[in-house]
């Protein structure tokens, strides 16, 4: 049985890879995009079912998005270090790499999203779903992200995460 929910899900746990830190800051930055686009990046789309009549099984179709929205050479090497305790891990990652900018799917890099249209944005949602989950931004590096300047927490009001300690955030 694999950790979490399918529509939320890091790719480390598609392999029942280890989950820690790393894995919540990659289900931040779904909840991040669901919060500004109103899209469940990882739900059951249009499609799905065709798919699984194919034999394909759904979490296989939600880690090709992972790698076509996010993927770069350098974290998909990482993330099959992560997960790399069976050779079939490694292909299967190998093969959804050399398919992710196939014309079958529409899947794309989330840097091309016409619907994004804040860089800094894009540059906090880039560094919460590296692949890699040793090179994902931690939970305090995505606080003090610009993206974030000027948040209000609560009932306190404005708050700088910017320069917030480790005693308040």
């Amino acid at each position: 049985m694999l950790a979490g929910n399918d529509s939320w899900r890091s790719p480390e746990a598609h392999f029942k890879g280890e989950l820690n830190k790393p894995s919540d800051i990659f289900l931040f930055a779904a909840v991040c995009i669901y919060a500004m686009l109103g899209q469940v990046v990882f739900g059951a789309e249009e499609g799905l079912s065709d798919f699984e009549a194919q034999g394909v099984f759904p979490h296989i179709v939600r880690l090709r998005r992972q790698v076509s929205f996010w993927g770069d050479r350098e974290g998909l090497n990482g993330l099959i270090t992560h997960v790399s305790d069976e050779e079939v891990n490694s292909q299967v990652l190998g093969m959804l790499w050399d398919d992710r900018a196939v014309d079958y799917h529409s899947y794309r890099p989330f840097s091309d999203w016409p619907t994004v249209t804040d860089d800094n944005f894009k540059d906090l949602i880039r560094g919460m779903t590296n692949l890699d989950p040793r090179k994902r931004i931690t939970a305090r590096e995505a606080l003090q992200h610009p993206w974030f300047s000027g948040c209000k927490i609560g009932n306190i009001g404005s708050y700088d995460l910017q320069h917030a300690t480790s005693t308040t955030v």
